[in-house]
């Protein structure tokens, strides 16, 4: 099973929208709140006319309805917006094109801002070798880790070096496009008795250092988890938030073992489902040598 990874970064823009003033620049559009709040409630009155209820829109936009009031006042006046009574609004065909235009232009303007941040962002990765600056290289995920190395034909996925880098360290990676093939790796459950059934003394210990020796991650949760894992000669490396942990790790391409007590293994399974992780379950227990 896979997925595609995707690294091309987030793209943040911040903008605000424009004032319905013909002559408005993009510089005013992004420094003027005042702007935002009237071309939110235009937008608004759009989606809800003829009836308008200037409590609903205060109540969308979080504003006070005294200044829904005055900014649906200052649309009328502006000739973007008839009312016909204190609940009835409507957007005029002045309105209408000044909001395609506008939008248009903000759509514009988005588009600019994405292109020079994709251009300055910078993401970083383990070097593969020494990366000279501005050298072209190839991505790839490994251990849930991004690395670079030098560029080669058949990799899906490149960037640029920021600075220069030695084998090892990390890098800063400019311009990535493409796509990046990553397997999501599937989790080992390890269920054991809680500590009314025997504990961790209950627990397969050889079992379970054989099955945390080929994985990437190794977390527990309960004291149980902990002290069977002690006993195998290993140290958890998560014992807090241990589903959320174990599933970012895992669509990340990294093998993990979640050793848990039979007590918490309904829930655990449950969170691991929720975020889309297969797992299979190892039952750990001994039989009960108490037991007729």
């Amino acid at each position: 099973m896979g997925r595609a990874f995707s690294l091309h970064l987030p793209q943040r823009s911040v903008l605000r929208r424009p004032v319905y003033n013909a002559g408005t620049s993009m510089t005013d559009v992004s420094e003027s709140p005042s702007v935002s709040t009237r071309f939110r409630i235009l937008m608004e009155i759009a989606s809800r006319q003829p009836s308008v209820q200037q409590k609903d829109v205060a109540r969308e936009l979080g504003i006070t309805v005294q200044a829904v009031s005055e900014r649906m006042k200052e649309l009328v006046a502006a000739g973007l917006v008839v009312s016909r009574s204190r609940a009835s609004y409507s957007v005029t065909p002045s309105g209408v094109d000044w909001l395609l235009r506008h939008a248009r232009e903000l759509q514009s303007y988005s588009e600019r801002i994405s292109r020079i941040v994709r251009d300055i962002s910078v993401t970083a990765a383990v070097a593969d070798g020494n990366l000279a600056q501005g050298q072209k290289v190839a991505l790839e995920m490994r251990e849930g880790l991004l690395h670079a190395r030098p560029w080669s034909d058949g990799y899906p996925a490149s960037g640029f070096v920021a600075a220069a880098a030695g084998a090892g360290e990390d890098v800063g990676i400019t311009k990535v496009e493409g796509v990046i093939p990553l397997a999501v790796a599937e989790v080992a459950i390890a269920a054991l008795p809680a500590i009314q059934d025997g504990g961790s003394r209950r627990a397969d210990i050889p079992r379970l250092r054989l099955l945390a020796k080929p994985c990437g991650l190794v977390a527990a949760v309960g004291v149980e988890s902990i002290v069977a894992l002690r006993l195998a000669g290993i140290e958890p490396q998560y014992r807090w938030a241990v589903p959320g942990a174990v599933t970012e790790a895992a669509l990340s391409g990294v093998t993990c073992l979640l050793v848990c007590s039979e007590a918490d293994l309904s829930r655990v399974a449950e969170r691991l489902s929720e975020g889309g992780v297969q797992f299979s379950l190892v039952d750990l227990a001994l039989p009960d040598a108490g037991a007729a």
